[in-house]
């Protein structure tokens, strides 16, 4: 369940552009309908006023044309006539809607074009007509004058050249502030993000030994709400700890006094027993001193202290540690050959040894474990190998902090204490996982002899 909730959340982290980006796509975005909005608006605006210009022009030459002819003095039709690029034709036709002449002497035939009732219409005042004809787009002016009305026409071809010259230019300009917005965007979004980053850094830099509140100047704005929240979380936080750690030391300083009590009674046993009693008083000690081993180290590190008190031999490390911890876990099988000699605490040892045997045998069970030795050239290397589920990636890093609990439970203490007993003893360790398969490798460094002296 858990690891298919992990799943589902980097699918889910790995879906989404990383906020930044997601600014950046969000003000293009904005700046791009504005845009559309805004070229769409002005093409409109132009067209409108194109079409009323050239509706104006052509009723102001309407009007003339029936001034003329109806006053019945002589003069020329298109003469002082305001019309639109392309000129214009005019019509004249009788009260009835008969038509009488055009100015067109060549060019489209415009004769029959006006309906007589339109005409008739505008018998009564100026009018504004429009239609179409042979694909092209028309307006039409007609004024009434004494005996009939005169109708002046237009093609409004050059509107639209006009237009899709302007809608270029608009669509250009368009993309343009669409490219402009996106820079300016990512310059924003960058500006907006610092705060945040640093605050990130801020809070990654924090730990279980560290868990200072977050110094900032943010104002009452959502990065200073953020801060605040955050710096409240670090307390409880920090109050949460403190009272663990204060729990484990009040526990390990009572269990101490029994003890230290049990190792008296075991050791008079042993004096006093006889040999058949033996092996089970003797491992029985055993116990008892390693459990008085690990409250030490339990107050030593909720303390904040290392584990340091070594008392080193020379050790077998397949006799005096792999060989008997397994003995503690029945099924564990243990790889290696005894002979080998290095300089360290057998008891410290065997604890590093139990404390990740411990975690394997819990994670996939001791027929599935393995304690492998092998000797280098010069340290000695103990694997602890088990097939179980794995370790997830996110809690690695976090494996051997002290107080940290993965998915396994535990008290987040076993491996802090094991590589500190590595640490202590020269040597490192190291965790390799996978889903069904999980080694640590501690290495121990072997003395040098004289003839390894000899031989470099």
């Amino acid at each position: 369940m858990a690891s298919a909730t992990r799943s589902r959340a980097e699918r889910s982290t790995r879906r989404y552009l990383p906020l930044r980006w997601r600014l950046v796509l969000l003000v293009t975005l904005a700046i791009a309908l504005l845009s559309v909005a805004a070229v769409l608006t002005s093409y409109l605006a132009v067209r409108s006023s194109l079409l009323n210009d050239l509706r104006g022009s052509l009723r102001e030459d309407a009007l003339r044309v029936a001034a003329l002819y109806g006053s019945g003095e002589p003069g020329r039709a298109n003469e002082n006539l305001t019309g639109p690029t392309g000129g214009v034709t005019i019509n004249l036709y009788d009260a009835a809607g008969n038509f009488l002449a055009t100015s067109a002497t060549r060019g489209p035939d415009y004769s029959g074009l006006i309906p007589a009732e339109t005409v008739q219409a505008a018998t009564a005042g100026l009018l504004d007509w429009q239609t179409q004809s042979e694909g092209r787009q028309l307006l039409v002016a007609l004024a009434p004058f004494g005996v009939g009305v005169a109708a002046v026409i237009s093609e409004t071809g050059f509107i639209s050249s006009t237009l899709s010259q302007i809608a270029q230019v608009l669509t250009l300009l368009g993309v343009a502030l669409v490219l402009i917005g996106a820079v300016v965007a990512w310059f924003i979004a960058d500006r907006v993000m610092q705060p945040l980053r640093w605050l990130a850094r801020r809070a990654s830099a924090l730990g279980p030994d560290n868990l200072q509140e977050i110094e900032h100047n943010f104002s009452r704005d959502e990065l200073g709400l953020l801060s605040a929240t955050l710096n409240r979380l670090i307390g409880r936080l920090r109050s949460a700890l403190d009272g663990q750690r204060q729990f484990l030391l009040e526990t390990s300083h009572e269990l101490r006094t029994p003890l230290t009590s049990l190792q008296g009674f075991l050791d008079r046993a042993l004096r006093r027993g006889g040999a058949e009693v033996q092996p089970e008083l003797q491992n029985a000690r055993r116990i008892a001193s390693n459990m008085t081993r690990l409250v030490e180290d339990l107050l030593q590190l909720t303390r904040g202290e290392s584990v340091v008190e070594l008392e080193p031999h020379l050790v077998d490390p397949y006799l005096d540690v792999l060989s008997q911890v397994a003995e503690e876990f029945p099924g564990v099988n243990v790889r290696g050959e005894a002979g080998a000699l290095l300089i360290g605490d057998p008891g410290r040892l065997r604890q590093l040894v139990r404390n990740l045997t411990a975690n394997a045998v819990r994670a996939a069970g001791a027929e599935a474990v393995q304690l492998e030795l092998e000797l280098k050239y010069d340290c000695a290397r103990i694997t602890v190998r088990d097939h179980g589920p794995g370790i997830a990636p996110e809690e690695q890093q976090h494996i051997f902090d002290k107080f940290w609990r993965g998915t396994g439970g535990g008290a987040g203490l076993g491996l802090a204490i094991a590589r500190q007993i590595a640490v202590q003893h020269g040597g490192t360790i190291e965790l390799r996982s996978e889903p069904g398969l999980t080694e640590f490798t501690v290495s121990l460094p072997l003395p040098v002899t004289d003839e390894a002296s000899a031989a470099d």
